[in-house]
């Protein structure tokens, strides 16, 4: 089996046309490890986990991860726009200021986790279990919240924009911290 340096070194020969391949990790476990500044873009993840984990200046968006558990994990100044997470899982994790825009969440578990100065702009939750989550300093612009279930769950400092408005459930049309906590609770 390849190990992670090699996957990612012909990733870059396969973003640069230099032959490579596009990364397919599958079933492997990054315990204690700090990626920094790689270019992950459209890589594939399935059954892996992140356990203690720093994610910093990484570029995963448009990346794909399946039934992958990040525990723990620090996402500092990264890029997941337009990445997929499925069946995932989020325990304890710190997002901080990272571009999640237009990423999309299916069946996935957000529980203790952090998101500080982030733009979550134009993503998708989809059938989400969210819970002892803190959203801080947060962009909103037209974020959507379909089937979800909230659990103590805390916007500080939410952007809105009047344009974009958030959809949560059956609540349509919030552009404000109070619509936005009442469609939480229904």
């Amino acid at each position: 089996m390849e190990s992670i340096e090699t996957k990612i070194q012909l990733h870059k020969k396969w973003l640069n046309k230099a032959g490579g391949k596009q990364p397919d990790i599958k079933d492997e476990e990054f315990n204690t490890i700090v990626f920094k500044d790689e270019d992950l873009n459209t890589a594939i993840f399935c059954n892996t986990q992140f356990i203690s984990t720093t994610l910093s200046h990484l570029n995963l968006a448009g990346s794909a991860f399946f039934n992958c558990i990040f525990s723990s994990v620090n996402f500092e100044s990264s890029s997941l726009r337009k990445s997929e997470f499925h069946q995932c899982q989020f325990i304890n994790c710190t997002f901080l200021e990272n571009e999640i825009t237009k990423a999309e969440f299916y069946d996935v578990s957000i529980t203790f986790c952090t998101f500080n100065t982030v733009k979550l702009g134009w993503a998708y939750f989809g059938n989400c279990s969210i819970s002892d989550t803190t959203f801080d300093s947060v962009e909103l612009d037209s974020l959507s919240f379909m089937d979800c279930k909230f659990s103590a769950v805390t916007f500080k400092g939410a952007q809105f924009n009047t344009n974009y408005p958030v959809k949560i459930n059956n609540h349509m049309n919030i552009t404000h911290i109070d619509q936005l906590k009442n469609s939480m609770l229904k």
